[in-house]
């Protein structure tokens, strides 16, 4: 039987001053210990502290049950105190840590030991601060098949600092969407996959900001996800380090989005209050059942980028744009795209010509148009405002309005906005309320699937889609191929912008492990000679439409497109054009999804024809299937390219 788990936190012990509540508590690595107490966690806590808190942390360390409590580390010429200027994160909670620069830190490792030895925690979980990372982890490593070592990285300054600092492969790397880190590699999901982040641990946690959560097995590249549930908060100060210690403690006992969902509703009522006694009850009310049960809303970030948000509202110059200006900074922090359509069209002032009015009202309707949602500011009985909601409510798109003044009377103006609210927390609320996707990445968000591979052929089937106005899934399948890392690091490059952040990468290695196949067992081209026969993977392009078309069914997609063209590999049984023919009448017959194949009766030269018109980065694509690091230049996806190539530029130097 598995042994109970063990969870020793490590991290400094701060003073949380909320400025704009007056209120004062113990922060740091206590947000954990409350979380872990309210569960009925075991748990101890290694703090590195100044001296005035000393009694303090003895003190609450045993009202919160601590199996184990030390002393690793004492902080000089720094009180360790957190002023928080917006506690309830409606954007930037513009936290300082006083003096921070002016520390000094002396550890003492020995007292670490001592407490591994005598607690025997099975989880570390580490905050990292301004004490010497690298000097406790080398004393972790020493015991590494015994602890599972799982570290926030929320504030670390830089990914080449990260990678110094972990010599050996840990449990979880933590990180948030406002984390240094996580912008530094991009500020998307795929970034972070295929970030060297992935090298250093097995799991990768990622918390999306008031949208979820998002888990990664580095191993597998599986993606698990989880929502959020939302509150009308007291703050947020401490939420990421509960939702940390409550996954990591229930991660044996449950699935991991089962963990994850439990997390973030443990997390959430951690938000609502500041009365500790008041937050370990109400955890208790609902089941475990019941919360995983729940849907909650989920947001992706990376989705984030295309939802577009229209504010109205008399943003005039002469009048206070206070208002305008908070929302449109929280929007951005939460990675929404705000319009103000004043500031990015132009004042109409009554003064302007006619083509000018119309040009100015012409812009207006396209951010109306384009805009998923409707945030309307009144301060005063504004028409143009009154009007701006009467059509978003004709278009039955959700209006949020934003009544601080109490000024709503009107019953017609009630009756056409979605909720009215008072005050900027009720605003971010209801704007992931409205926007949520449910589902996660889908929930009709995309209307085609395409297979990628970094390719010529799905690269510019790529563009051809987007350029069509299409709403693509791109889908990498990862089948064992010796070459896939040099496939994928080509895709990530040549891959539309557009597209970059929605690449879902899919592992079924597994199926061909035992193949002798030259796509699975790389060649020595010195002495084999390759052949298409040599290339044959059973059922392979079956085996791809098969998952392109489930993944599309289920998640309510009705187009599956492939680059397939008319090439060498015509005589697979699999890549016929009656095979393609018998494939979508067994579709049709059986489901919703459509597979459009619609460059299967062109040439190379055809698809380069496309390619060039579309602006496709043809010269950095990869379609080599024998050689892993540079296209061979004799297998027969390569002869094709080389021939098609090859007639392109005669024909190019001919005209």
């Amino acid at each position: 039987m598995q042994n109970k788990k063990r969870i020793l936190v490590i991290g400094e012990v701060y003073t949380d001053n909320h400025i704009d509540q007056n209120i004062v508590r113990l922060g740091g690595i206590f947000h954990s210990a409350r979380m872990l107490s309210a569960i009925k966690g075991d748990f101890g806590l290694a703090a590195i502290l100044p001296s005035y808190l000393l009694k303090d942390f003895e003190h609450f360390s045993d009202k919160l049950n601590a199996s184990s409590k030390k002393v690793i580390g004492e902080i000089k010429y720094s009180p360790n105190i957190i002023n928080i200027n917006e506690s309830k994160e409606i954007g930037s909670q513009g936290y300082q840590d006083i003096l921070r620069d002016q520390a000094e830190i002396k550890l003492n490792l020995e007292k670490l030991n001592d407490q591994i030895l005598e607690f025997k925690p099975t989880d570390i979980v580490i905050y990292p601060g301004k004490y010497d990372l690298q000097s406790i982890l080398k004393l972790l490593m020493q015991q590494r098949e015994k602890l599972k070592i799982h570290i926030d990285f929320q504030y670390s300054s830089s990914l080449s600092n990260l990678l110094n600092i972990i010599e050996q492969k840990i449990e979880t790397i933590i990180l948030s969407t406002s984390s240094n880190l996580f912008e530094e590699v991009g500020s998307n999901l795929l970034n972070l996959i295929t970030s060297r982040i992935s090298d250093i641990a097995n799991f990768i946690l990622l918390k999306e900001n008031r949208g979820g959560s998002t888990l990664i097995d580095t191993s597998t590249q599986e993606i698990f996800e989880a929502p959020a549930y939302l509150a009308i908060n007291e703050h947020s100060v401490g939420i990421g380090d509960c939702y940390n210690v409550a996954y990591i403690s229930l991660n044996d006992k449950y699935s991991h989005v089962e963990a994850m969902k439990l997390a973030s509703y443990y997390s959430s009522e951690y938000s609502v209050t500041y009365d500790y006694e008041l937050f370990e009850r109400n955890i208790g009310l609902t089941s475990k059942t019941e919360i995983t049960s729940l849907k909650g809303v989920r947001l992706p970030w990376d989705i984030r980028k295309e939802k577009h948000i229209y504010i109205a509202g008399p943003d005039f110059p002469n009048n206070d744009r206070r208002y305008f200006e908070e929302i449109e900074l929280a929007l951005k922090y939460h990675n929404f795209v705000p319009h103000r359509p004043i500031i990015e069209n132009g004042l109409y002032t009554g003064q302007e010509e006619y083509h000018v009015q119309q040009q100015i009202y012409n812009k207006d309707l396209e951010l109306l148009e384009k805009s998923e949602l409707m945030i309307a500011v009144l301060l005063e009985n504004d028409p143009g405002t009154l009007v701006e909601i009467g059509w978003m409510n004709k278009k039955g798109k959700p209006i949020i309005l934003f009544d601080p003044f109490n000024i709503a009377h009107n019953l017609f103006l009630k009756k056409s906005v979605t909720c009215i609210v008072k005050t900027m927390d009720e605003v971010i609320y209801q704007v992931f309320k409205l926007l949520n996707t449910d589902n996660g990445r889908t929930s009709n968000y995309y209307d085609s699937l395409l297979l990628m591979s970094g390719g010529l052929d799905s690269t510019t089937l790529a563009y051809d889609l987007i350029s069509k106005g299409k709403k693509v899934l791109p889908i990498f399948i990862d089948y064992g191929q010796h070459f896939k890392d040099r496939e994928l690091s080509s895709l990530i490059e040549v891959i539309p912008k557009k597209l970059k952040a929605h690449l879902r990468i899919i592992n079924i290695s597994d199926i061909y492990k035992f193949s002798t196949s030259n796509m699975i067992l790389e060649a020595n081209l010195w002495i084999n000679e390759i052949s298409a026969d040599d290339l044959y993977l059973p059922y392979r392009n079956l085996l791809f439409l098969a998952i392109a078309s489930s993944i599309a069914q289920s998640e309510k997609i009705d187009e599956v497109y492939s680059a397939f063209i008319n090439s060498n590999h015509a005589k697979e049984i699999d890549c016929s054009t009656e095979f393609f023919d018998k494939l979508e009448g067994v579709l049709s017959e059986y489901g919703s999804v459509k597979i459009v194949l619609p460059y299967r009766e062109l040439e190379k030269y055809d698809v380069i024809l496309k390619g060039k018109e579309l602006n496709v980065p043809m010269a950095i694509t990869y379609s080599c299937q024998t050689n892993s690091k540079v296209p061979c230049g004799v297998c027969p996806n390569c002869i094709d390219r080389e021939e098609a190539i090859s007639n392109f530029s005669k024909v190019q130097v001919k005209h």
